[in-house]
């Protein structure tokens, strides 16, 4: 998915908590965040929410349910920045 919802308050707040840029986690917990992915589902539904978003369909609790994918991502992929950097600092980079 990758679409960071920029800012936004959670956002910014998890990635001030989780502090992508610092490589302190284990290998193995490294390697268990660059397994998350979203379900085939969720990506479908996410493209459809977008579609709609575009087009200026979207309702209320539609754009509520794309900015909670789009802030989900952001927590996923800050995660996984930071696995990233961990690997690499320990030398296991893929």
């Amino acid at each position: 998915m990758s679409m960071i919802a920029p800012g936004t308050y959670l956002v910014g707040i998890l990635q001030r908590a989780i502090q992508p840029e610092t490589g302190d986690l284990s290998p193995d917990q490294a390697r268990a965040w660059l397994a998350v992915r979203f379900s085939a589902a969720d990506l479908d539904r996410v493209d459809a929410l977008c579609a709609k978003s575009r087009t200026g369909t979207l309702f209320a609790e539609e754009k509520q349910e794309l900015e909670e994918y789009l802030e989900a991502d952001a927590l996923v992929g800050f995660l996984q920045s930071k696995a990233r950097q961990s690997l690499k600092l320990a030398g296991l980079d893929r």
